[in-house]
């Protein structure tokens, strides 16, 4: 059994989404001890309840400790096993991060469905259309495939959004170099404003974007997008595919916060992916950790930042598999290159 300290690195619910995804393709069991205790609520939230309830579903596993502001875990996994799994945060809890805990082991164990409900666009996780743009094209370059669908968008604070995802079976991961620089021939931008606001922000958001980018000489398309939500709230994101690159950043608005401002916090993260000569965006390459490190070969990609996820990431994989080289070059919140020779474990 391993034993895995959550307050290492970042100290926050990673480390558990994580080691809860490596236990079920690995078969180890571990306890985790300081749940988030880098958080100003430590323990277990219901997001992360969610995520240890449906993985364990999905391998009949012992478990202790899901309760409610846990602060600690112990988690057996019992096989694994395929099929449809519908699960429901129950609050505006990150379908995102439900969903990438999720998607590798169950296209190891053959494959199916997720329906996955929560919050589809709120803070601190990736988006939907994050995933489905941005971090599914790049998996599916490792050798992931199915697809992704927004169902109801679920804004915080009330959630209620849902998606599904069609997981095909996993035949093999092969390693990916991604080479710098992101140039994208385009660069797409979304706007979206739930049916509770007026349509003049979403034009504003778009605006600010398109304004910023032609700046810049990029080539855009934009999209334009009315959300039916139980809570009012809006997103805007850009990104682009350069294959193999991929990149994208995306923003939310809030009371108070101006539709440009909202347009600004996405297209300036983006826009420095491609001043840093990145090859891919800062969440991304923590994000294709996990699947490069069990695949054949090498993958190797820029980041415009190493953060601290990313380093925290790589300590958990290291757990479960130490036979997986990654090194890290560079220091972090500064621009680095990573690489990762993989176990070949599919």
């Amino acid at each position: 059994m391993l034993l895995l300290d959550g307050f290492y690195g970042e100290g926050g619910g990673q480390i558990l989404r994580s080691a809860l995804s490596l236990s079920l393709l690995t078969g180890k069991a571990f306890r985790l001890e300081n749940i988030r205790a880098r958080r100003p609520r430590p323990g277990l939230r219901p997001q992360h309840l969610t995520c240890v309830k449906a993985a364990a579903k999905l391998s009949k596993a012992e478990v202790e400790g899901a309760t409610r502001g846990s602060l600690s875990l112990f988690f057996k996994p019992r096989g694994l096993q395929s099929g449809a799994f519908t699960f429901d945060i129950g609050t505006a809890g990150a379908v995102g991060l439900l969903f990438q805990s999720l998607y590798l082991p169950l296209a190891a164990a053959g494959g199916g469905r997720l329906i996955l409900k929560g919050g589809t666009h709120v803070p601190y996780s990736p988006c939907f259309h994050y995933l489905a743009e941005v971090f599914w094209p790049l998996v599916s370059r490792l050798g992931l495939s199915g697809s992704l669908e927004l169902r109801r968008y679920g804004f915080y604070p009330a959630g209620g959004g849902e998606m599904w995802a069609e997981v095909a079976p996993l035949k093999k991961l092969e390693g990916l170099d991604i080479p710098p620089p992101f140039k994208p021939p385009r660069t797409y931008i979304l706007s979206v404003v739930s049916s509770q606001l007026p349509d003049h922000i979403r034009r504003r958001q778009a605006q600010r974007a398109e304004s910023l980018l032609k700046e810049r000489g990029l080539s855009l398309e934009i999209r334009l997008e009315k959300a039916e939500s139980l809570s009012p709230g809006t997103v805007l994101g850009v990104w682009g595919s350069d294959p193999p690159r991929q990149a994208g950043a995306f923003a939310l608005g809030a009371r108070g916060k101006p539709a440009e401002r909202v347009a600004e916090e996405a297209v300036w993260p983006y826009l420095e992916i491609m001043a840093q000569g990145a090859s891919v965006d800062e969440h991304l390459a923590d994000q294709i950790l996990l699947p490069a490190a069990l695949a054949q070969g090498r993958t190797r990609f820029l980041t415009p930042r190493i953060s601290r996820h990313l380093l925290t990431n790589a300590w958990v994989i290291k757990q479960f598999l130490p036979e997986v080289q990654i090194e890290i070059r560079g220091q972090e919140g500064e621009p680095g290159e990573v690489q990762i020779h993989g176990t070949a474990a599919f």
